[in-house]
């Protein structure tokens, strides 16, 4: 009999960290009341979605890793250029610049996972130089379980990270850009070389599946984040997805479109806030985007002539004050070392009031 009441016991242990298994998607390595208690906090937390590239995103994405949310990023999946480009080409993998990118901030820059999949091999080192080891681990990884969500999952789980990091799509997608004068180019890296005025960004396919735990996580967002990063090159192409529109269109969420400080070469020159929301509206719909966030950081003069000699130029407020979308202006940005940056810890504290943290 205690033979028996212990192997019922043991079996009603085993039964309940299988379903925590199935429930929370990992294996628990703790107790099973300190899983279901950890389980049942997360879920009582703001969920929050940020989109865009691995680049523009990384300041929101350190701002709130550490905080009580419940965080995801989904990833454009278009970059084209450098390693990334380099391991498309060769291998015929999904772009994982952007991932890795997105992965860092999430890890946290100090931590030793972010260190070693930020490493670089020295240019001259034939074969694999210039290469991140990042990007290498995501294309072994995908070579290993079959698919580049396996793999993202994988590695998310291996670095331990606060929040998921997603695909927006598993297909193999690029860009094409339409200019106001009729051409076009295709590639995401060929975009900004063109120093053309674009009308429209495509996504080809033009019937990309969107990744499903991505539409999942956008539609039980309480907020949403987009931006800031490169416009037409990282933050409309998750957009253009139709389903992942439709998804945003129909969350209840609030959405925050955060715009960038600088005008960007090749993309927006002469660009104001309006022009940035205008182009997401092309694409979400009027009135879809709830809340814009602006910056209002001193700019030294000095750095101010630094950027405008490459013709690139803050991005002017020209928005008018109304209760949709609400307009906030706030000091969010640093101009260390002469450059204008989103600042994480200035994002923190207005992201804290904004999300009712």
């Amino acid at each position: 009999m205690i033979v028996s009441t212990w192997l019922m016991v043991l079996a009603a242990a085993l039964l309940a960290r299988s379903l925590l298994a199935a429930i929370t998607g990992s294996i628990p390595r703790e107790s099973v009341a300190r899983t279901i208690y950890r389980y049942r906090k997360a879920e009582s937390l703001p969920r929050v979605v940020v989109i865009g590239g691995g680049t523009g995103i990384k300041p929101i994405i350190e701002s709130l890793r550490t905080e009580n949310v419940k965080l995801t990023t989904i990833v454009t999946m278009a970059d084209s250029g450098g390693s990334t480009g380099r391991l498309r080409e060769a291998t015929g993998m999904l772009p994982p610049g952007d991932f890795r990118n997105a992965l860092i901030a999430m890890a946290g820059e100090s931590t030793r996972s972010a260190r070693l999949l930020a490493y670089r091999f020295p240019e001259q080192i034939e074969g694999i130089g210039g290469h991140n080891i990042g990007n290498l681990m995501i294309a072994a990884l995908s070579d290993i379980k079959g698919n580049f969500g396996d793999a993202v999952q994988e590695l998310s789980e291996l670095m331990q990270l606060p929040g998921r990091v997603l695909p927006m799509s598993l297909d193999n997608i690029s860009l094409r850009a339409h200019f106001t004068d009729g051409t076009t180019i295709d590639g995401e890296d060929q975009v900004p070389l063109q120093g053309k005025t674009i009308d429209t960004i495509e996504v080809l396919p033009p019937h990309a599946k969107p990744f499903v735990p991505a539409l999942e996580a956008l539609s039980q967002a309480d907020f949403i984040i987009i931006g800031p990063g490169s416009l037409f090159t990282s933050l409309i192409p998750p957009l253009s997805i139709e389903a992942t529109a439709d998804t945003i269109v129909r969350s209840s969420a609030t959405k925050v479109l955060v715009v960038n400080a600088m005008t960007e070469r090749g993309e927006t020159e002469g660009y104001t806030a309006g022009m940035h929301l205008h182009k997401v509206e092309e694409v979400l719909g009027r009135s879809c985007i709830d809340m814009i966030l602006l910056s209002t950081t001193p700019i030294p003069a000095e750095t101010l002539e630094r950027y405008a000699s490459a013709g690139v130029n803050p991005v002017s407020n020209d928005l008018p004050r109304s209760q949709h979308p609400r307009v906030v202006e706030a000091d969010i940005c640093s101009t260390a070392d002469g450059l204008v940056r989103h600042d994480p810890g200035k994002l923190r504290i207005i992201l804290r009031s904004l999300l009712g943290l």
